[in-house]
């Protein structure tokens, strides 16, 4: 494998620095373009956690590669590598206000056809990664048609408009993932008070330190539901959909813990939902999806199989990994240099799409 990091204006100009990892070939037959998730990113997304220190993208290189596929990144606009842990990423304020669902695009475009004007691309199938937000993104490059993409492997997949997904998650949703997966033993959909003081994974002492089921009980019916969360983060969810209808960049800055703008939200606000779009497709689509993701409902990729199903569409293939959380549990990999079941079996779909 050999990596070359470049610079490409794009197509307003924008100066966009490109890590290119290939095989040891002259001609590569795909090519592997990642979408990068919300937020300020690199081409390398050197993180450090638990003292652990490590480049995200550095596994996806390695194993597609492995399989003779090449593997391409980029940085977000208005983001450069800094040496400040834990995320090492410089944020200029007025370049950040580049990134936008439109420009992501058209970036993504650009990119697609400038290097299969390469020598070495020219017979390349080209294969879009979109994680998270890029599964939102991917999926309208496609549609465009101002490149030629032969197929999406998309991962943390949102079937709904980003307005309704934060609606879900500043509403309870996330939080009852994360509490359900710990205190509900018998799958209900809730949490009794006789689960919660069991605590059978011993989260309370470690976790939640004095707070009582009481605490959480805000709605006084006995259980743990998405009600009460709702209640708690009321004033909050508040607070974030006032910035951005205001265009507050400041408060989101200081007070979302994703760095978004809320031009940014607005222009996603406004685009049809991934439902609506993965179903004008023809090209092969590979979803792959943790059960326990905290940031977009299972249910979301549930929707959408039943709805290719329904339309007897046979293009979508749908993955679903138990204990799998939203990064299909990629941590194991720098804390334990365990590939997990999902990730796998991104890469194994890679080599045969």
């Amino acid at each position: 494998m050999k990596s070359s990091v470049f610079t490409l204006e794009s197509f307003d100009g924008y100066p966009l620095t490109i890590k290119l990892s290939t095989p040891n070939k002259s001609q590569v037959g795909k090519l592997i373009i990642f979408v990068q998730g919300t937020g300020p990113n690199t081409y390398d997304n050197h993180r450090k956690i638990e003292e652990v220190e490590f480049n995200y993208f550095d596994l996806f290189a390695k194993e597609f590669c492995k399989r003779d596929i090449a593997f391409c990144r980029w940085s977000t606009r208005g983001c450069s590598i800094s040496e400040n842990s834990p995320m090492y990423v410089n944020i200029d304020d007025e370049k950040y206000k580049s990134y936008l669902p439109s420009t992501s695009v058209s970036d993504i475009e650009f990119v697609v056809n400038y290097l299969k004007n390469q020598e070495q691309f020219k017979n390349t199938k080209i294969i879009l990664f979109g994680f998270s937000e890029g599964s939102q993104i991917a999926p309208l490059v496609a549609l465009n048609g101002k490149a030629n993409i032969h197929g999406l492997l998309l991962a943390g997949y949102a079937n709904e408009n980003l307005r309704t997904t934060l609606e879900w998650q500043l509403s309870g949703g996330s939080s009852m993932v994360n509490m359900c997966k710990w205190f509900d033993y018998e799958n209900k959909g809730y949490i009794t008070k006789a689960n919660f003081e069991e605590d059978r994974y011993q989260l309370r002492q470690t976790y939640l330190g004095d707070i009582t089921f009481e605490d959480y009980d805000l709605d006084y019916n006995g259980i743990i539901e998405q009600k009460d969360f709702e209640i708690m983060l009321r004033e909050y969810k508040n607070q974030v959909f006032n910035a951005i209808n205001s265009d507050d960049d400041e408060w989101l800055k200081n007070n979302y813990e994703v760095r978004i703008t809320s031009a940014w939200c607005k222009e996603h606000f406004k685009l049809s939902p991934a439902k609506e779009i993965l179903v004008k497709l023809n090209i092969p689509i590979h979803i792959f999806h943790g059960k326990d993701d905290a940031s977009i409902p299972v249910q979301d990729v549930l929707d959408i199989d039943k709805t290719f199903k329904k339309l007897k569409k046979n293009n979508l293939h749908v993955n679903i990994f138990e204990n799998h959380d939203h990064d299909l549990n990629y941590l194991l990999y720098p804390m334990k240099a365990i590939i997990s079941e999902g990730l796998q079996s991104i890469f194994e779909t890679a080599a045969i799409i």
